[in-house]
């Protein structure tokens, strides 16, 4: 890749996110974002931390209602006590000095940076001077349903995208070390997590992989042990009262798992068919080989794909699996398939869906995509070794 090629990549990528921001702004959902503002679901979980912080105890059922009353002037009271554990909390600790609405902000602001910066990172890495792939992912990240649902309820996915995408690139710089510490992030929605922690720990401990990948066992292990158990130590009230008053009451919710696909196509009786699949999916990643590079993005895409809880906003996530399925494959015409097909789904199905308030059929995407990347790379799928990245270029279409 030539320096020319890598400036003209730049300039769709950056030209691609002011596009997709002016679009935000003229579709007023900016505004959006501004007016929910300490009624959303970031302010949520700020609201543990300023509890920390004024003497209060989130995990006290008769009194976290009136404190949560106290911090916000329209809170969300969907459960007893603080609906998140409690390294979440201690977490966010630097934003409680803030009120709730500039602690908003300041999240969207850093959330949108680091998945800009991440994401930039990946696509130079894995599909290095290609313009057209990196305007489309830049406008993916930007506008895309799942995007714009993230940017206006203040939740989590662009940090997610970023933390995937920061732990890939950190891995393939050898900082194996860095790349656990990274990981331990995924304690704040564990269950988003299961099977990408899993493609993960099989490739560390992988014979062959023992001097990177063990480092980065280590480290995200001791980090994620160290994590939760000096926020039990300092909040050891959280449980069980996590557990009765929040576990308890995300399993009334309607999720976007594979099991709600199914009954919203097939009737109540239609969720049987979820283990099946999910076997299907787990047998079909285990063709791959942890040293190829298809094992992660086929067990990145399973794990949105099979998630046991999650909702459409954390669709943005198979961004990240897209760029490294597109940038593992050995042709350029299913590289650039596999970057079209993310696109049609993650922007023209997901805002389809939620044009017609459709939350059931948002699984199907997730599934849709991991069938598309397992197929692209099912060719490959025993190939060890680091394929050098091509430039999916539109001569390839």
């Amino acid at each position: 890749m030539t320096a020319a090629n890598a400036r003209r990549a730049d300039i769709a990528f950056f030209a691609s996110l002011a596009v997709s921001a002016t679009l935000v702004v003229l579709l007023h959902f900016a505004q959006l974002r501004i007016d929910k503002l300490g009624a959303d679901d970031f302010s949520t979980a700020w609201a543990g931390a300023r509890a920390l912080l004024i003497g209060a105890d989130p995990y006290d059922a008769a009194t976290w209602t009136d404190t949560v009353r106290s911090l916000l002037a329209n809170p969300l009271l969907d459960t007893a006590v603080y609906a998140y554990p409690p390294w979440v909390a201690l977490t966010l600790l630097p934003l409680a000095g803030l009120s709730a609405s500039t602690a908003g902000i300041v999240w969207s602001i850093a959330g949108i940076t680091v998945a800009i910066v991440a994401v930039r990172g990946l696509l130079r890495a894995y599909l290095p001077g290609s313009p057209w792939s990196h305007a489309v992912v830049g406008a993916l990240l930007f506008t895309s349903a799942p995007a714009v649902v993230t940017l206006v309820l203040g939740q989590w996915p662009f940090l997610f995208v970023a933390m995937l995408a920061a732990i890939v690139l950190l891995l393939r710089a050898d900082r194996p070390v860095a790349a656990g510490l990274v990981a331990v992030l995924m304690l704040a929605k564990p269950p988003l997590f299961v099977f990408t922690a899993l493609a993960l720990v099989v490739r560390a401990l992988w014979p062959g992989n023992e001097r990177s990948g063990r480092p980065f066992f280590v480290a995200a292990t001791a980090a994620g042990i160290a994590t939760v158990a000096l926020s039990w130590l300092i909040i050891p009230s959280w449980w069980p009262a996590y557990l009765i008053h929040v576990a308890a009451h995300q399993v009334t919710i309607e999720p976007v798992t594979l099991q709600t696909l199914f009954i919203t196509l097939l009737g109540p009786n239609g969720g049987w068919l979820a283990a099946p699949v999910l076997l299907a999916m787990v047998a079909a990643g285990l063709q791959f080989h942890p040293l190829s590079d298809g094992w992660l993005p086929v067990w990145f895409a399973l794990s949105s794909a099979g998630v046991v809880y999650s909702n459409t906003y954390d669709v943005l996530m198979l961004l990240v699996p897209i760029v490294l399925a597109a940038g593992a494959l050995a042709s350029r015409r299913r590289a650039a398939l596999v970057l079209i097909a993310g696109a049609v789904l993650l922007f023209v199905v997901m805002w389809y869906l939620h044009t017609i308030y459709v939350r059931g059929y948002a699984a199907g995407v997730s599934l849709l995509m991991f069938v598309i990347i397992t197929a692209a790379l099912w060719p490959q799928r025993r190939e060890l070794g680091a394929r050098p990245a091509s430039p999916v270029g539109s001569s390839s279409l």
